[in-house]
């Protein structure tokens, strides 16, 4: 098993690699106002950034909360942007020697995926194979175990200061369920001591991802499911028989209980043929083609009226942004 090398918290952790972080934390949020007070002194902030990570005095902010209902009703965390350079300057360290590991049909994280290359997987699968099994994780970002995150991080992570540090960033996004809004929003839905992550927060989606990469190679390993797909905790499974998705259900809920401690949703367990639509990250999927969902048309048509009531920039900025969903390269 590869491991990282030695010396991970003293790369990490010196100007250059912060800086890079910096540039990857700016990227497309220049305009936001903590991320402009950050960069008019930008060289200052990092150079207390760096000097805390080195002498062991580096702390997380805590988040900025809000609630949505969309439809569901969920917390949405933001780390501190000096927090978000510590992420990415982490993530460019240690997330290559984990996401070599990631299977093709993983598309949550990492170059060359995301939503629109898994709604093209999908679309092949639904073309290819007579049934259909979508599954998903009840609850899955306030499921994951700290401890069992941290035993998957620590396999490949040898270096202690390093480890030292990724416990202090999943600890802190465990203050968030503590909080008095998550107790509003979320009520008897906040999980226990040492479970969650926060939504919103790009170290969470990859830790996310991370949690369940030997669920991956477990299913194409030793399932052998025909055509198999993932988008964080969405499963898709496609194959002509419908009594070895039945079969494949059974052993993946019993897989997730076992060994991360999470459940299958019980609305979601039903094997569906293919020739029928589906909707999946947001897409409405056939054999005919990909169209936008209704979520994502109700979403378009509220968010450009609200745009266009702010003026001409705020809009072409939001026609922008969904030309990024509704164009597939």
């Amino acid at each position: 098993m590869r491991t990282l090398k030695a010396g991970s918290y003293q790369r990490l952790a010196n100007l250059p690699a912060l800086w890079r972080g910096w540039l990857a934390c700016r990227r497309g949020k220049r305009r936001t106002a903590n991320v402009a007070a950050f960069e008019i002194d930008c060289d200052r902030h990092l150079l207390a950034l760096q000097r805390e990570l080195l002498e062991g005095r580096y702390r997380p902010a805590p988040w900025r909360l809000h609630g949505i209902r969309d439809p569901k009703t969920r917390l949405i965390a933001a780390p501190a942007v000096r927090d978000r350079v510590v992420h990415h300057a982490v993530l460019h360290e240690i997330g290559p020697v984990f996401e070599r590991r990631f299977i093709e049909q993983s598309f949550a994280a990492g170059r060359g995926r995301g939503p629109q290359r898994a709604a093209l997987y999908f679309l092949a699968g639904q073309r290819r194979h007579a049934w259909r099994l979508h599954l998903d994780i009840s609850a899955y970002f306030p499921s994951i175990a700290h401890d069992r995150l941290l035993t998957l991080l620590a396999g490949r992570v040898r270096d202690e200061d390093t480890l030292a540090l990724l416990h202090s960033l999943i600890a802190s996004g465990e203050q968030v369920y503590r909080s008095r809004l998550a107790g509003q929003w979320l009520g008897e839905r906040c999980p226990p001591p040492g479970r969650g992550l926060p939504l919103g927060s790009w170290f969470s989606q990859w830790c996310g991802n991370v949690f369940l990469d030997d669920l991956d190679h477990f299913i194409k390993r030793d399932l052998r499911i025909p055509v198999y797909l993932r988008y964080m905790d969405d499963l898709v499974l496609f194959a002509d028989s419908k009594g070895q998705l039945l079969d494949a259900r059974t052993v993946v809920g019993d897989w997730l209980c076992e060994q991360r401690g999470l459940s299958l949703n019980p609305k979601r367990l039903a094997v569906e043929p293919t020739w029928t639509p589906a909707t999946f990250v947001g897409y409405r999927i056939s054999r005919a083609g990909i169209a936008p969902g209704r979520k994502l048309r109700r979403n378009f048509r509220r968010r450009l009226r609200v745009a266009g009531e702010r003026g001409e920039e705020s809009l072409m900025r939001s026609i922008r942004s969904y030309r990024g969903l509704l164009v597939f390269p």
